[in-house]
């Protein structure tokens, strides 16, 4: 299922070449410089996950607050969850969509995820300099 939207939306964007499912099982999308998104077909469904930024490490407590108030009921991140990765070094974002989706809904929640990925980048860089 991901690679045939992926296949539909890098031709519409005059993205080349299409990802490919690769040794983590997940399609490794550059949309642009800079923007780098892993999709996973969950079947039924998609799963998005994306760095913010690496995690500051001046007033990292205040940040993580303010994040956490940004994940609840996903009000501040348009249902995806702010996280850290595995070696707790970067931010990231993340959404699961578990259930039958067609094309249009996809590229829906793909453009809104790229929108925050772009908004939080923005909020953490403004965070860090206040």
């Amino acid at each position: 299922m991901v690679q045939g939207f992926l296949e539909k939306l890098c031709a519409e964007l005059s993205i080349a070449p299409v990802p490919k499912l690769n040794e983590k099982k997940n399609y490794h999308f550059r949309f642009s410089a800079g923007t780098e998104i892993d999709l996973a077909d969950l079947h039924p469904g998609v799963g998005m996950r994306a760095n913010i930024c690496l995690c500051p490490a001046r007033k990292r407590e205040d940040l993580f607050i303010y994040l956490m108030r940004a994940n609840l009921l996903g009000q501040g991140t348009g249902g995806a969850r702010i996280g850290l990765d595995e070696k707790e070094k970067s931010l990231t974002l993340s959404l699961g969509l578990p259930y039958e989706m067609n094309y249009h809904a996809f590229k829906e929640a793909f453009e809104e995820f790229v929108n925050h990925l772009v908004y939080w980048r923005d909020v953490v860089a403004k965070f860090e300099t206040q």
